[in-house]
């Protein structure tokens, strides 16, 4: 090897040896970027995961669930793209293992990118499966976390919408687990939350009044009852 490089030296300038270093990363990348393509899933192995997708939706039942996984594997952008889709589907058909499987795939894939949002995630998947107290214990770290990394100040800061759903999460956990004290707590932190944020306030009400719920109405009336 040394020799060879001093051969290489003593043979040509240095322009020139620049010229064939360049020359040839060019044409080994080419040459990478080309097997990628090549092994890259076709249009019709997109279609077919597509229609595999659609059929099982319809039909709901094991063999096209089957077929679906199987084509989805060959397209893992796909896959990535439907994992929520299909877990949700899952959890509706009490398919709990195997909804659990994607949701976690699903979750830990955004973890780095947005952890607050994948530990809601997973805080959403202990709920799906009756662990009420971890959730709650959960959501209440969560919370803490987000006071400390975020500057709630600003009604546009990162995450506040997250920060006000987690809270009423909080407060709901507190009524399934029966803990009238806490549950006024948390209808008390989040009401003083959101009467800080007069415009975000107005965005949440207004969300869950699309939804057929008057979120205000709501929190008076269980407080009457605390």
């Amino acid at each position: 090897m040394d020799d060879f490089i001093a051969f290489f030296k003593d043979r040509f300038t240095l322009q020139q040896r620049r010229w064939i270093v360049s020359g040839c990363a060019f044409f080994a990348g080419l040459i990478i970027l080309t097997a990628f393509l090549k092994s890259a899933p076709g249009p019709e192995a997109y279609s077919l995961a597509e229609a595999a997708v659609n059929k099982w939706q319809e039909t709901g039942d094991t063999v096209s669930y089957l077929e679906m996984k199987k084509a989805l594997r060959k397209v893992p952008s796909l896959e990535r793209k439907y994992n929520a889709v299909i877990a949700q589907k899952l959890f509706q058909k009490d398919r709990l293992a195997d909804a659990l499987n994607l949701a976690y795939s699903s979750i830990q894939q955004i973890e780095e990118e947005a952890p607050f949002h994948a530990a809601y995630g997973k805080t959403t998947l202990l709920i799906q499966q009756g662990s009420y107290q971890d959730a709650l214990e959960k959501s209440v770290s969560l919370k803490e976390k987000m006071l400390k990394a975020c500057d709630f100040q600003n009604q546009k800061a990162i995450g506040i919408y997250l920060y006000v759903h987690n809270l009423l999460r909080i407060a709901c956990l507190q009524k399934e687990l029966k803990n009238k004290p806490g549950e006024k707590a948390a209808w008390d932190e989040l009401e003083r939350f959101l009467g800080a944020n007069a415009t975000l306030a107005q965005t949440i009400f207004s969300r869950f009044r699309d939804k057929g719920l008057d979120l205000s109405h709501y929190i008076m009336e269980r407080k009457k009852q605390l």
